[in-house]
């Protein structure tokens, strides 16, 4: 086994804790034994969040902590003291004009590794970013990625992408351009802590609390093709790509926190390919007596080629039991219970 970085009882800063991954990343340390300061907009609405660790994870030590806003230069810099742990997952989604949306996630970016830096406690720094800042997906194109891959057709299309498909390439770009700005701040001010970055691919799995969460991010695709609610256009819009377990993801994370092992590097959480009819499929082996959209014909697969063997060699290294990947099969029986 590697060498813990962070022991239990260490205190990891968590953004977005509320959220899909950040609520998993907070239950998979809480349950290791770290205590957790997590960051949401709203202490009094996510109070359902602390009834649920404090139920849940008896003796634990969890609590929440207010920021309004992310993108506030010094934002972070009260709220994180005496952590030794930043995880920083939230990521601000604003407006439709890539010239306003980038430099506002960037400078969301920028505020944790500068907060960090203003903290002689924090060790450790891991920075969730995803799949699509190093690629889009190509359905049929043989194709590689690897550890210095960014989605540069993203950087270039998003000032005059095809109009069905500006958020996306607005989210890729911010999300390109923060990871980037990332590494280069890291790289011209060598602080005193390890960074680490996650790229996951669209997440499907557990939601930790669905009757407060609903179907956040990437469920509401899986969902989507469980009740047939605007599946045919979202199916139009989402191409076959890689998909990760949830809680996959939050252990990937957990990995690249408390392992001095892991260093500077950046952890491609790319489980395997999917595509609809492989959803349906599942969906129709698990409730063969509910109706299902019909497959889809032309649908293809990802044939790319990615770097995901050091990020399934972590999770071994954190995860019970020292398993891999959690299968499509796995993964879709444990979400589909918060819709039945």
């Amino acid at each position: 086994m590697p060498t813990l970085a962070l022991h239990p009882s260490a205190t990891v800063f968590v953004t977005g804790v509320n959220g899909l991954i950040g609520s998993h990343i907070a239950d998979q340390l809480l349950a290791r034994g770290y205590h957790v300061r997590g960051a949401v907009r709203d202490v009094e609405k996510s109070g359902w969040l602390t009834e649920y660790f404090e139920n849940k994870h008896k003796g634990a030590k969890f609590e929440l902590t207010a920021v309004p806003d992310m993108t506030v230069e010094g934002c972070y810099d009260n709220v994180v003291k005496g952590a030794d742990g930043f995880v920083h997952v939230a990521s601000p989604l604003t407006g439709t004009d890539p010239k306003v949306a980038i430099p506002i996630a960037v400078n969301g970016g920028l505020n944790a590794l500068k907060a960090a830096a203003k903290t002689p406690s924090i060790k450790r720094v891991v920075y969730t970013s995803s799949s699509i800042a190093s690629t889009f997906p190509k359905p049929n194109v043989e194709f590689s990625i690897d550890e210095t891959s960014y989605n540069e057709e993203a950087l270039k299309g998003v000032w005059d992408p095809p109009e069905d498909l500006k958020g996306l390439y607005i989210y890729a770009a911010l999300k390109t351009e923060t990871e980037k700005a990332l590494w280069k701040w890291v790289g011209e001010n060598q602080p005193n802590f390890v960074v680490n970055s996650v790229l996951p691919n669209a997440n499907f799995g557990p939601v930790l609390v669905s009757e407060q969460q609903g179907a956040p991010s990437t469920i509401e695709w899986a969902k989507s093709a469980f009740t047939g609610e605007h599946f045919e256009m979202l199916a139009k819009r989402i191409t076959p790509q890689w998909y990760i377990d949830t809680i996959d993801t939050a252990l990937i994370h957990v990995g690249a926190l408390i392992y001095s092992d892991v260093s500077s590097e950046r952890l491609f959480a790319f489980a395997e390919p999917f595509n609809w009819n492989q959803l349906l499929a599942v969906y129709r082996k698990i409730y063969p007596e509910r109706r299902f959209p019909k497959d889809l014909e032309g649908l293809g697969v990802d044939r790319c080629r990615v770097p995901n063997e050091r990020a399934e060699e972590v999770l071994r290294w954190v995860k019970d039991g020292g398993q891999g990947w959690t299968r499509l099969e796995e993964s879709l029986r444990e979400m589909v219970r918060a819709f039945v």
